[in-house]
Parts: C-alpha cells; sequence; structure tokens
C-alpha cells in the first residue's frame, strides 16, 4: 500500500514541473513530445489525440452539449448571436455616433477562456 501512494506522489510531482518549450511545436512534434514523456508509441498517441479532438467538437456541435472544459487550463464556450435586421442602429466605434447597419443572419460565436493552471504558467 505504502509503494502505491509512493509512486502516485512522483507522478503527480513530475507532471507539476514545468519546463519550457523553445520552439513551435506542430503537431507531429507535439505527438513525438507526448510519445517520448509517456513512454507510448506515436500511435498511440494520435489515437488519443484524435479521441480528445471528436470529443471536443462532439461537445460543440449544434446538438451538443455547448461547452468543453480541459479541467484547469480552458473551457470552450458557445454564444449564440441573434440576427440582426437591417437599418438597425449601432454605435460607430471609430467616431462614437449611431449609425444604420446591414442586416446580419444569426450566428454561434466559439469563445475559449483560460483557467487557473493555464493562467499562472503563463506569468511565471
Amino acid at each position: 500500500m505504502a509503494k502505491a501512494s509512493t509512486a502516485k506522489k512522483k507522478s503527480t510531482a513530475a507532471a507539476a514541473v514545468i519546463r519550457p518549450v523553445k520552439q513551435k511545436l506542430t503537431k507531429s512534434a507535439l505527438v513525438s513530445l507526448i510519445a517520448e514523456q509517456n513512454d507510448m508509441s506515436r500511435a498511440q498517441v494520435n489515437g488519443v489525440l484524435s479521441s480528445l479532438e471528436a470529443v471536443m467538437c462532439g461537445c460543440v456541435h449544434p446538438n451538443g452539449f455547448g461547452e468543453f472544459m480541459m479541467p484547469g487550463l480552458f473551457k470552450i464556450t458557445l454564444r449564440k448571436v441573434p440576427a440582426r435586421k437591417a437599418g438597425t442602429l449601432i454605435r460607430n466605434p471609430a467616431t462614437g455616433e449611431m449609425m444604420k447597419a446591414a442586416a446580419k443572419p444569426a450566428s454561434v460565436r466559439v469563445k475559449v477562456r483560460a483557467l487557473a493552471k493555464l493562467k499562472s504558467a503563463a506569468i511565471r
């Protein structure tokens, strides 16, 4: 029992160490890095990344929940923007005066919000 708890503590301590990445990561470079750090094959890592991608896309799908959260890192939410009729008065951001706007169809905005772990990693 003691060995299991020590192994668990070591793995969480190793995961807590953040090492800076000094180069832009392509998908291939990211797969290689994850495979190397976790003693996995590139094919396994590709499978995990494609599963994660499928879950994210499924959550923001029109029939999905509309929200996805990677715990502690980021949260993806959807915001429905209603249609706008032609001639609606809006504020011109350059001059501040009111002007008539063109019609726009209803749309959905995807918002990605950084959470605690990601914010603290950027501040250091």
